[in-house]
C-alpha cells in the first residue's frame, strides 16, 4: 500500500469512527430528552462530574478520537461544546431530581449547545469526506462515491439495532425543460435549492446524496416503508408547491420518488437497482408520485395514511 492509499484508508477509518460517535450522540440526546420529559431514574454517569467522559461520544473523543483527530480543525471546539453540553444536562437533571421546574432558558441553552456540537461534528465529517472526493461540489451533499460507504454503515446499523431503514431514489420531473427554457445556470441554482429543500425538510440524521444530473438518493434510518410513504408523499407535495426563484421569475418542479427498505440480504447494488426501478414506475405513471417496493411495486395512496 503506497502513501496515498494509506492516507485514504486512514481517513476512511476515521470517518467510520466519527459516524459511530455521531450516532452515539444522537442516542444520548434522545435518552436525555426522554428523561427530562417523562422522568424516571437518572443514570449515575449523567450526574457525575466527569459525565463528558462516560458517554459513547466522550469515550471516543478522549480515546481513539483524540489520537486520530486532535490535530483536525474543529476538534478543540467539539471537545469544549461536548463538555459544556454535559454540564448543562447535569444541572437540568439535578433540578428535576430536586423536584423543581426546569427553566425554559436552561433547556434552551442545552438545545443550543447540542445543536452547535452536532454542527461541529458534521463539519468535521464533511471535511474528511471531501478528502475522499465524496462531496458533490455543486450542492454540498454527498455524491455517488459516498453511497456505498455510508449505506454499508447503515446496513451494519440495521443488523445491530434491528431498526428499519429505507432509501429513496428521487428524479426531478422534466428537468431538461428548466435548462432549455432558462439556461444551465438556472438549472444549477435549482439543483442547489432542491438539495437545500431536502436538508430543511428531513431529519438531521437522514442523509442526502446527489447521484448525478437531477437524481438524488435519500436514506431515512429508523423509518419503515409505510412511514416513509407518508413522509415522502408530504415531501413530494411540498416540493411541488415550492417556488424556486431565479432572477425575476419563479421556477416550479415536481419529482418522482421510488422507495425500498434497506435490507441486509441484498447487496447495495441490488438495492440501488430496486429503488431506481421503483422510481421509474413512478415516472412512467406520469411523475409527481411516490412508488413503494413492498413485495411488489405499488404507488403510494395518500388516502391510506
Amino acid at each position: 500500500m503506497n502513501q496515498a492509499e494509506q492516507a485514504h484508508a486512514a481517513t476512511l477509518a476515521r470517518l467510520h469512527d466519527l459516524d459511530r460517535a455521531i450516532v452515539n450522540h444522537s442516542q444520548w440526546m434522545a435518552r436525555l430528552n426522554r428523561q427530562l420529559i417523562c422522568g424516571g431514574q437518572d443514570t449515575r454517569d449523567d450526574l457525575a462530574d466527569d459525565a463528558h467522559l462516560r458517554c459513547g461520544l466522550g469515550g471516543w473523543l478522549h480515546g481513539a478520537g483524540k489520537a486520530d483527530l486532535e490535530q483536525e480543525p474543529g476538534y478543540a471546539a467539539i471537545e469544549i461544546a461536548h463538555r459544556s453540553m454535559h454540564g448543562i444536562a447535569r444541572h437540568l437533571l439535578e433540578t428535576q431530581a430536586a423536584g423543581h421546574s426546569i427553566a425554559p432558558a436552561d433547556y434552551d441553552a442545552l438545545v443550543a449547545v447540542a445543536a452547535r456540537l452536532r454542527q461541529l461534528l458534521r463539519r468535521m465529517e464533511q471535511e474528511l469526506m471531501e478528502r475522499l472526493g465524496a462531496v458533490d461540489k455543486l450542492t454540498g451533499v454527498w455524491n455517488r462515491q459516498a453511497v456505498h460507504l455510508r449505506l454499508a454503515e447503515e446496513i451494519e446499523r440495521v443488523q445491530r439495532t434491528r431498526q428499519p431503514c429505507v432509501v429513496c431514489y428521487v428524479d426531478l420531473d422534466d428537468f431538461a425543460r428548466i435548462n432549455e427554457n432558462h439556461g444551465q445556470r438556472a438549472g444549477d441554482q435549482v439543483l442547489k435549492a432542491v438539495a437545500a429543500f431536502f436538508a430543511a425538510h428531513l431529519r438531521g440524521y437522514d442523509t442526502i446524496y446527489r447521484l448525478g444530473g437531477e437524481e438524488f438518493l435519500l436514506c431515512l434510518p429508523t423509518t419503515d416503508l409505510d412511514q416513509a410513504g407518508v413522509l415522502l408523499n408530504r415531501l413530494r407535495e411540498e416540493l411541488a408547491a415550492t417556488p424556486f426563484p431565479f432572477e425575476d421569475r419563479d421556477i416550479r418542479l415536481t419529482a418522482s420518488f421510488g422507495v425500498v427498505t434497506l435490507d441486509p440480504i441484498f447487496f447495495i447494488d441490488e438495492t440501488l437497482e430496486r429503488v431506481e426501478r421503483a422510481q421509474l414506475i413512478a415516472k412512467t405513471e406520469g411523475g409527481n408520485r411516490v412508488c413503494l417496493w413492498h413485495d411488489e411495486l405499488s404507488l403510494f395512496d395518500p388516502g391510506t395514511d
